[in-house]
């Protein structure tokens, strides 16, 4: 997808909306991950339940897109979706993840061949309430 195309698939949800994603993660060696998500979009970080009576600051790295707070970073000319967890209080639950498939050089693998192709460490992914992804790596966005 064109940026144009990613923001404009944006501004048509509705803030807080559960809505299904595709993105793709390069693992090296011509592995790809290829992983079909719902996500929420548009969330305040600072008013999520897991953040209650905590202080949350400003964003660690990048600034909000004008008009896109909450939902787009612009960091070194890169632009970033902000989405949340559908479960945000159990993020390791991989309730997010709808279905995963790796391919390398474009044929579906299986997970096991994508390791013994990258390794195990670069098979790992930490769970978060939130997370960023950058714009190369969306196929789709939307229903």
């Amino acid at each position: 997808m064109t940026n144009e195309q990613i923001l404009n698939s944006i501004r048509e949800a509705k803030k807080g909306r559960y809505i299904k994603l595709k993105k793709v993660k390069d693992l090296g060696d011509g592995v790809t991950k290829v992983s079909d998500m719902v996500i929420r979009l548009g969330v305040n970080y600072s008013n999520m339940s897991i953040n209650e009576n905590r202080t949350t600051g400003s964003l660690p790295w990048g600034q909000w897109v004008e008009g896109l707070a909450n939902l787009v970073i612009e960091h070194k000319g890169n632009y970033y979706l902000r989405i949340t967890s559908t479960d945000p209080e159990h993020p390791e639950s991989g309730a997010d993840v709808i279905k995963t498939r790796y391919l390398m050089n474009n044929a579906e693998i299986t997970k096991e061949e994508a390791i013994s192709v990258v390794g195990d460490k670069k098979m790992e992914g930490k769970a978060s309430p939130v997370y960023n992804v950058k714009f190369e790596n969306i196929l789709s966005i939307g229903n």
